[in-house]
């Protein structure tokens, strides 16, 4: 597997786990405030501070998009990519967002996330073995 390949399956469980947090974010949101348009989902994901502490995963899913588009992936910015996506997802504590808190809830309370979590786990733990890194 070269680099690209392993950065677009991390990428790929990435926006898995993306999507299924954005749905539980959208369903508690409309519980409180009805429901949400397609189009206008797209603007409380940028803009709502309900759902800000979805955009370091969002941030961090474009920046690995970023290096993909690049001619040539090194291993320094395979190591950076692979430890923003283990830090934020397996010791979230270690981030100074509100993501954190609100991810480790959510975890806890919906198993399709934690299979989505696990997914990304399991990706992470290809590319440290496949390439050598540190965890």
């Amino acid at each position: 597997m070269d680099k690209k390949h392993g950065l677009r399956s991390l990428t790929h469980a990435l926006r898995r786990l993306h999507q299924t947090l954005v749905e539980v974010a959208r369903r508690d949101h409309e519980k409180e405030w009805g429901a949400v348009a397609p189009g206008e989902l797209l603007q409380l994901l940028t803009k709502h501070p309900g759902f800000e502490w979805l955009r370091m995963l969002s941030q961090l899913m474009a920046s690995i998009d970023e290096l993909i588009d690049q001619d040539h992936v090194g291993n320094e910015e395979m190591h950076t990519a692979y430890t923003q996506t283990r830090t934020l997802i397996l010791n979230p504590d270690n981030v100074s967002s509100p993501f954190p808190d609100r991810y480790r809830d959510i975890l806890q309370k919906q198993p399709l996330v934690v299979m989505e979590h696990a997914a990304v786990r399991r990706q992470l733990e290809h590319i440290r073995s496949t390439f050598g890194l540190v965890k």
